[in-house]
């Protein structure tokens, strides 16, 4: 699914040069759920750009898929990115003025997906986190945890290979953030590929494995003996207008 070989990020300040990732080698298989963690200039962050194609590695190698996305040009790593990859960020990242089905359909429309199927798709995949009665609300008539499944119907509408989550419990409150990882995890138990960074400990312990960064490489890797169960319950929240 994921291979990471020797992959090095290395900006120039100037004269300077600082090594964002040292030559990291990592590893995610199919359906795995892997939590990111490491402190502010871990190197983290690049490696979620480097994930999600959004920045290209200074040296290595990266295989998404069996694709070699490390030497794709521009215009290939965006269709990678629409095609491959569902990204959940932690501000949400959704338009202001439009409808959480008009939010969710925007992947499938830069797809060219005709206008019947975004609709009946976007409908479907709000439905499956609990939201089939806020498909017609616009985002400041959501919560902050609602915005957020907003957001994670979007990046699963695609049916994308990996779904990516940067610091997705970061700006919830205890309960809509356990609500979010109760759906990453009946993700994960549907077969998808969820790679998710957070600070927080208690959050990574929801995934199966915990990757470790420090100074741009890979301090440790370890598998969770016992993930948390996520006891919240996503109930349908409404009925569709």
């Amino acid at each position: 699914m994921i291979d990471l070989k020797g992959i090095k990020k290395i900006y120039a300040n100037g004269d300077i040069q600082v090594a964002a990732l040292a030559g990291v080698d990592l590893h995610v298989g199919a359906s795995e759920f892997v939590s990111i963690m490491g402190p502010s200039g871990s190197g983290k962050s690049s490696m979620m750009n480097i994930l999600g194609c959004l920045d290209t590695p200074t040296e290595g190698e990266y295989f998404l898929d069996g694709t070699d996305v490390a030497k794709a040009s521009g215009d290939q790593l965006s269709v990678i990115r629409n095609r491959k990859i569902g990204f959940v960020f932690q501000g949400f990242n959704l338009l202001p003025r439009t409808t959480a089905v008009e939010n969710v359909e925007l992947p499938m429309l830069y797809a060219g997906v005709p206008s019947k199927e975004r609709r009946t798709r976007a409908i479907a995949a709000l439905e499956s986190v609990g939201l089939g009665g806020r498909v017609y609300h616009k985002p400041k008539e959501l919560s902050g945890g609602q915005q957020q499944r907003v957001a994670i119907a979007r990046a699963l509408v695609t049916k994308p290979s990996i779904i990516l989550a940067d610091e997705p419990t970061g700006n919830l409150d205890s309960k809509s953030s356990e609500e979010v990882m109760a759906i990453f995890q009946r993700l994960h138990e549907s077969g998808n590929t969820i790679v998710l960074v957070t600070h927080e400990p208690d959050i990574a312990e929801f995934t199966e494995r915990i990757v470790h960064f420090r100074d741009g490489n890979i301090e440790g890797d370890e598998k969770v003996a016992n993930p948390r169960k996520a006891r919240a319950q996503i109930v349908e929240e409404g009925v569709a207008k």
